[in-house]
């Protein structure tokens, strides 16, 4: 196949709302995604993720908000506005749903053979194409085997691979490891990985390690908005101070408020004082980077003044697990449309 060129994605003042249903799916969605960037979609169940995806996949259509200005919203794929010219921005997609649809009577070549010919694969290439994609998701070896006797996790690789059929601009995945067991899931980050911006990759994963190994952004959903949209490295602030010592806990808690004290009381929170036989473990959480750095800092001098003996000072990075908590756990627990 010719490569084609990552994608881009607009999405502007998309709202959706299932018929029957009270509350909005999405309420007021907004963001873009640049060509090449891979963007793990977060959020608890019923945030709205799959909705999400279906819209811009041109699965659900896009509906105009009552109230709101006509040509207010705006989904594009590659500059192809999706409500317009389904069609064409779909050709540009390639997209795997929770749901995987297989047509099990079919051998995994016969499947993804049709599939190829579904996309518009051209018959010369479609042979070299197949084994492209089968050779990247570990399906070389069963392409004869019917896929009903597959296992659900190679299942989740037949539908892995239908999605990276024709090299699409935009890969969409959703929940791709689902099923798929430790090693298998290693396979298929690494796959993801090798993509290396030539498209664009957007996907939904409960396994948060896997969206901070794969994803220079996170776009976190909670009750159909979003909450969050940022670099993963600033989603993973270095701001808490870790310090370990051999001292007890009842020692070290006069140093450690004699330190802190030197600062406003909402700059630094003592997240957790730990004591493990003769040693006592301190995390302190920051509100930045300078202050973790000047905290450091006074932690050493403060010891040596008392002399006990300090193990360990270093700066923590909070994980993105954190984040999600922080951003997600504030809002309501409803229920709510996935």
């Amino acid at each position: 196949m010719t490569p084609r060129p990552p994608a881009s994605l607009e999405i502007v003042a998309l709202s959706h709302r299932y018929r029957g249903a009270s509350v909005y799916a999405l309420d007021d969605v907004s963001f873009e995604v640049r060509p090449g960037e891979r963007v793990g979609l977060l959020g608890p169940n019923g945030a709205g993720k799959s909705t999400l995806m279906r819209l811009f996949c041109g699965f659900l259509a896009i509906q105009s908000r009552p109230g709101r200005p006509a040509g207010e919203t705006r989904v594009a794929v590659a500059g192809i506005d999706v409500a317009r010219d389904s069609l064409r921005a779909r050709q540009q997609i390639g997209y795997l749903p929770e749901q995987v649809p297989l047509y099990h009577e079919l051998r995994v070549r016969e499947h993804l053979d049709f599939r190829a010919r579904v996309k518009g694969v051209p018959a010369a290439e479609r042979a070299r194409e197949l084994m492209r994609v089968c050779e990247l998701t570990g399906l070389a070896r069963m392409l004869e085997t019917p896929i009903l006797q597959l296992s659900r996790g190679y299942r989740q690789r037949v539908g892995i691979a239908d999605a990276l059929l024709g090299a699409p601009p935009l890969l969409v995945l959703d929940e791709p490891t689902v099923g798929l067991d430790p090693n298998q899931v290693l396979d298929v980050r690494a796959v993801l990985k090798s993509l290396g911006g030539a498209q664009t990759l957007i996907f939904s994963s409960h396994i948060l390690a896997e969206v901070e190994a794969l994803c220079d952004r996170v776009v976190i959903l909670a009750r159909g908005r979003i909450v969050a949209d940022e670099a993963v490295g600033q989603a993973m602030p270095a701001h808490d101070v870790i310090a370990e010592w051999e001292a007890t806990a009842a020692d070290l808690r006069p140093l450690i408020d004699g330190v802190i004290g030197a600062w406003p009381p909402e700059t630094i929170q003592v997240g957790e004082l730990r004591e493990q036989g003769s040693r006592a473990t301190v995390k302190l959480r920051c509100t930045g980077s300078a202050v973790a750095d000047e905290l450091r800092v006074a932690l050493g001098r403060a010891s040596a003044r008392r002399q006990l003996p300090l193990l360990r000072l270093e700066l923590g990075r909070r994980s993105l697990e954190e984040r999600f908590a922080r951003v997600t756990g504030a809002v309501e627990d409803t229920p709510h449309v996935r």
